[in-house]
């Protein structure tokens, strides 16, 4: 058997990751596009991931086995959250090596909190699959709790009958994103989401990163409503696709909000419907979702009534660590 050997992460580590990754999403049944090379790379210099002091691996005769990342939240009030990535071969998910990397995540996780926002309460969150029951029974004994299930819902496009005009609010114009919104729609996102669950200020760096900035990212389907008049941004829907997805070509829907003093007014119905006949029109085989089931669009069955229905489900699981001493500095091996 080749020599086992724990490491951190660089950046060259993209291609046998997203090798790893494809092997594990394959076992665990997770029915999404593998994020492929390129996708490994982008995860890997996000902010808030220290690939040194936040990152380990074990590696077998050349090859990852297993790896395990701490992204730490850029900002923190009472709460300060750090998101864990999890993933281990098949072949090697044993619940000591599952373990193994959950106390790694536990003590390389209080030791990035006390460097940074020691004030703050820290929770660990790590989101599971439906299918990835290995690792989320192996979270509940570690002391996480079931915090938060999401729903993964999807629309055959070209099995739909034409999509209906959407009917516009009088007073307010669809527009494909631009840059020159960009700095005024990151302002939008935070004022919409300052009161979501889980949910923190995003600083223009990450905000480029994660969606506008994105190679994965398509502002030819993405959508703005705006006030004619002030050219205020009242309602968005941003839109992403993975370019490995073959002819069967799958929009996602990443981020959406509503200024939250116009709710329930129809602004989100029209964008939504006016994004879905686009997607259409471009060749999108699938229009796909993931959202809160807490959220009023899912609970409330407006998704259902638009014609998606749920093809998966996650779970974000949540731990509050003791954090009174700070561990020591841990070796490169969990």
């Amino acid at each position: 058997m080749a020599e086992a050997r724990w490491r951190p992460l660089v950046l060259t580590d993209a291609p046998p990751v997203a090798a790893l990754l494809a092997r594990c999403e394959a076992a665990d049944g997770i029915g999404v596009s593998v994020r492929g090379a390129e996708g490994v790379h982008e995860d890997l210099i996000a902010s808030g991931l220290d690939l040194d002091g936040g990152t380990t691996s074990l590696w077998c005769g050349g090859e990852p086995v297993a790896y395990a990342t701490t992204r730490v939240q850029e900002h923190a009030g009472p709460v300060h959250q750090l998101t864990l990535d999890i993933a281990v071969h098949p072949a090697h998910r044993t619940i000591s090596m599952v373990r193994q990397l959950l106390d790694w995540c536990r003590d390389t996780g209080v030791r990035r909190h006390h460097a940074m926002y020691d004030v703050a309460l820290l929770e660990l969150h790590v989101r599971t699959h439906h299918g990835q029951a290995w690792l989320a029974g192996a979270l509940d004994t570690a002391g996480y709790r079931r915090a938060r299930s999401h729903w993964g819902m999807r629309m055959d496009l070209s099995a739909q009958r034409p999509l209906a005009a959407p009917a516009v609010p009088i007073g307010t114009e669809v527009v494909p994103f631009d840059d020159a919104f960009d700095a005024q729609l990151l302002a939008a996102r935070n004022l919409i989401f300052a009161d979501h669950w889980g949910s923190a200020p995003m600083t223009a760096r990450t905000w480029r990163h994660t969606l506008t900035g994105s190679p994965y990212f398509r502002p030819g389907s993405s959508f703005l409503l705006l006030s004619e008049h002030e050219r205020e941004i009242l309602c968005y829907l941003l839109c992403t696709e993975l370019t490995d997805t073959g002819t069967d070509r799958e929009l996602y829907l990443a981020n959406a909000g509503t200024q939250p003093a116009l709710h329930g007014r129809g602004l989100y119905r029209a964008v939504f419907t006016h994004t879905l006949a686009r997607a259409r029109d471009q060749g999108y085989r699938w229009a796909v979702l993931d959202v809160d089931s807490t959220n009023p669009m899912a609970a409330g069955g407006f998704y259902e009534r638009m014609g998606l229905r749920r093809f998966r489900t996650w779970t974000t699981h949540v731990h509050s660590p003791s954090t009174t001493t700070p561990p020591t500095a841990p070796s490169t091996s969990p």
